[in-house]
């Protein structure tokens, strides 16, 4: 029997929600309404998929998944990356940055595994702050129970938004944006014990405006704090509004989810996250290279207008289709299970609560 969690949709209308925020011409408020809990959402995710089966496992072998599951993608897509930035590095908008770069920094930048380093797809710093995080948590979870971790992190995490200094050196893995990142990770685990009581409890009717009362929530507040991006630690104007906004974005979506019928485009948005995230840039690239080049367009035509921060987004998210294609023939290691993937007894568990949830 095929079904389709609400993690599914949180996690297809995410990775819709990255690729609508990287997307050019994209109007700065909605941009700001999007960074507040996006990223934040998946390291929910990736807490709310750890279970007991998990934390049972040896170091060993829970290293061992993690590394299937994000370091072999990660090292894979900068390769392909890597790969398009030598011959296009000094045509690219950063080339006024990154233009005059040697071939062998990106190189290193590979091992450091941190955004500023990472400029030849800047979204892979993701794979190494959840590589990082992944880790840790594990690790804490073995001494510790989920709900002191949920406090203790969070209120790390609280500290070190209000303190972080942007002239502090980045850390290598993601080790600074792992301190923010283990909040959430930590909240999306401690929600896992109750998840199965509100699916059984909620109707989809008051799923809906629960999450419209939360989005409007997150509006007002991305008014008030304005600009975010966890992978450059910047948490806005108002900085302790960064937890808020973010709890509520996540809140919303989960309740949004909840309320949604099972699609199969959601399954598949969902299981090929792990291609769609590091390829969009690099398919935005394309697309502008392509005006640029063949239909003599000015760099700049991408910021001037609504129409491509429509069809940017919509464009790469087709192309991920094919792409998924050739990626699961000739190479499937780039799917490998992971820390952050979910298991059929995942599935199985909550196949009866999913169907008693439609029937309200």
């Amino acid at each position: 029997m095929k079904r389709f969690t609400h993690v599914d949709i949180m996690k297809a209308i995410g990775i819709v929600l990255v690729v609508v925020g990287h997307s050019p011409g994209l109007n700065p408020f909605t941009k700001n309404v999007i960074y507040s809990f996006h990223m934040p959402l998946f390291f929910f995710i990736s807490g709310l998929l750890l279970s007991e089966n998990k934390l049972s496992m040896p170091y060993k072998a829970y290293f061992s998944s993690l590394w299937k599951g994000l370091g072999i993608p990660y090292l894979f897509f900068f390769l392909v990356s890597y790969l398009y930035w030598l011959p296009t590095h000094e045509m690219a908008a950063s080339a006024a940055k990154y233009g005059e770069a040697s071939w062998w920094e990106p190189l290193l930048g590979v091992l450091i595994g941190n955004g500023d380093a990472l400029f030849v797809n800047v979204v892979l710093w993701f794979f190494t702050c959840l590589f990082t995080t992944s880790l840790i948590f594990f690790w804490a979870r073995k001494y510790f129970s989920a709900t002191f971790l949920l406090v203790a992190f969070n209120v790390t995490g609280l500290i070190f938004t209000l303190i972080y200094d942007p002239a502090w050196p980045r850390l290598p893995w993601g080790l600074d944006n792992a301190v923010v990142a283990l909040s959430f990770y930590a909240a999306g685990h401690f929600f896992r014990r109750y998840q199965d009581a509100i699916l059984e409890r909620t109707s989809k009717t008051s799923a809906r405006m629960l999450a419209l009362l939360m989005l409007a929530g997150v509006v007002y507040l991305a008014s008030i704090n304005g600009e975010v991006d966890l992978n450059t630690l910047y948490f806005g104007s108002q900085r302790p509004l960064f937890f808020i906004s973010a709890y509520m974005g996540i809140l919303a979506l989960f309740y949004f989810s909840v309320s949604l019928p099972s699609l199969a485009i959601f399954q598949w948005l969902s299981k090929n996250t792990i291609i769609i995230f590091p390829i969009h840039l690099l398919m935005f690239s394309v697309f502008t290279g392509v005006a640029v080049v063949v239909f003599g367009l000015p760099r700049s035509f991408k910021e001037s207008s609504f129409v491509w921060a429509t069809l940017f987004p919509v464009l790469a998210l087709l192309a991920s289709y094919p792409a998924s294609l050739f990626l699961q023939r000739y190479f499937p290691m780039v799917f490998g299970k992971g820390a952050t993937v979910s298991g059929a007894q995942e599935k199985t568990k909550r196949n009866s609560i999913e169907l008693r949830r439609q029937d309200k």
